[in-house]
């Protein structure tokens, strides 16, 4: 007799809504705000929240690959 399939967890309103379209929204305005974070924060700051953003990127690009190909 086959098992009963898993129910698969899936993403709420606060993950898979509010906090991508925040990172996207933050994201543009670093992006457009470059030269200000750069003379604030200095170019070490400026590396480390790139830097920190590459791998927010990367994270999430991993998981959306995860999910789609839906491997195991």
């Amino acid at each position: 007799m086959p098992e009963p399939p898993q129910p698969t967890a899936r993403f709420g309103t606060f993950a898979g809504v509010f906090t991508p379209t925040l990172l996207t929204s933050l994201g543009v305005i670093l992006y457009v705000r470059v030269g200000w974070v750069v003379g604030n924060a200095g170019l070490g700051g400026a590396l480390a929240i790139v830097g920190l953003g590459i791998l927010i990127t990367v994270c999430t690009g991993l998981s959306l690959a995860s999910i789609a190909t839906n491997t195991r």
